[in-house]
């Protein structure tokens, strides 16, 4: 059996792959195209982290004991997971894990609609939600570390700390989307098309005063 912490390994190294693309300048053309690959990259590794949690949550109600998920220090996810009185949300009784798969489907969503049509009227919208819902998850991981801290005594989850992290990472990017979206680096090549049409209306204009054309006026303008 593959033990739990390599397989959080891989959960991290997806989360990491998708920071490095999309703030290296090494990675497609645009920094619109490398800031949604990216986010779509940090949003599986959190949509894939979340379902761990939920399958060890699952394992242990139906197992009970040892989940084998590996503890090291003040880290051990088996005692915060296995926990039905914190590891559930308020009022609606649904593991976090279950919410988290949730949460990141919905802005992975957002990433990958933006990403398919850039242009679309909607994009503004799709990008606003995605900022305010990731803010929120930062708000909830808050709630939750200090359920780690107080309630469960400084014992913590590491899943659910990558979880988080994913959710971190992912508000700071819808940012900067939030902030590139409407400028010139948007869609360079729109932007350049734009600015070539209006160099040559331009010209045309200046043509047109230099060969003495004069503008036809109309019989209430002569008057």
């Amino acid at each position: 059996m593959v033990d739990s912490n390599l397989l959080l390994a891989g959960h991290v190294l997806i989360i990491l792959s998708g920071i490095f693309i999309a703030f290296s300048n090494n990675f497609l053309s645009t920094q619109r195209e490398r800031l949604l690959a990216g986010l779509s990259l940090v949003l599986l590794g959190g949509f894939t982290v979340s379902t761990h949690t939920w399958w060890f949550h699952n394992k242990y109600h139906e197992l009970g004991g040892n989940i084998g998920c590996s503890a090291f220090g003040s880290f051990s996810c088996g005692d915060v997971l296995a926990n039905s009185d914190w590891n559930t949300v308020p009022v609606l009784g649904l593991p976090w894990g279950l919410m988290g798969m949730f949460a990141f489907a919905l802005l992975g969503f957002l990433a990958l609609s933006v990403r398919k049509d850039h242009n679309a009227k909607w994009v503004k919208t799709y990008l606003d939600i995605g900022y305010v819902a990731s803010g929120f998850g930062i708000l909830i991981a808050l709630y939750l570390l200090y359920v780690e801290i107080i309630p469960l005594e400084m014992t913590f989850c590491q899943y659910c700390s990558v979880a988080h992290l994913a959710d971190i990472v992912a508000f700071v990017m819808f940012m900067k989307l939030r902030k590139l979206q409407g400028t010139d680096q948007w869609d360079l090549v729109a932007s350049q098309a734009a600015k070539d049409v209006k160099a040559k209306d331009i010209k045309r204009s200046q043509r047109k005063k230099n060969s003495g054309f004069v503008k036809p006026t109309t019989r209430d303008e002569e008057e």
